[in-house]
């Protein structure tokens, strides 16, 4: 009789506990995919610095896709042109966790972002926009000295 009672309660306190994991998973996958995002950002400006050509991430919303690549014109392409030619190296290919979207891209033009040789934006400066299934938005900045900052919203509007 003590072990049905004792497998009950282990059987409730393992309810309650599933029930609050899962209701923590979203946050848990929007700010992971977010620190991927700021971390391939900062690759992009490492690598442009490292290799002395521009380097490019380019977002794709429909898909909840990013990739970054060196414009270097290697193969057919032309160098620093800001779109990825036939034969430029990728060097980093992601999409966005399940449940979490891309969904808006303010002031990259074409969606696309890039770092010059000296690490400086070599487009217009922006921001990228994911939220998760629960309504927690993230902005990801960059700032005109190339500098990246996150901030938070439970709105969308008010970021902090």
């Amino acid at each position: 009789m003590e072990i049905i009672v004792v497998i009950a309660i282990v059987s409730i306190v393992s309810a309650i506990a599933l029930a609050n994991i899962s209701d923590s998973l979203p946050g848990f996958r929007l700010r992971s995919d977010a620190r991927d995002i700021v971390s391939c950002l900062q690759e992009v400006k490492m690598r442009a610095i490292k290799e002395n050509a521009d380097t490019y991430i380019s977002f794709d919303v429909a898909n909840n896709e990013y990739n970054a690549w060196i414009d270097n014109g290697a193969g057919v392409g032309e160098a620093g042109n800001g779109s990825f030619d036939a034969g430029e190296t990728v060097f980093n290919e992601a999409a966005l966790t399940t449940g979490i979207e891309l969904y808006q891209i303010n002031g990259f033009p074409g969606d696309t972002f890039g770092f010059n040789s000296r690490g400086l934006p070599a487009t217009t400066v922006g921001s990228v926009f994911i939220k998760n299934s629960k309504s927690v938005y993230i902005k990801i900045i960059v700032s005109t000295a190339g500098n990246i900052r996150v901030e938070k919203s439970s709105d969308g509007i008010n970021f902090n």
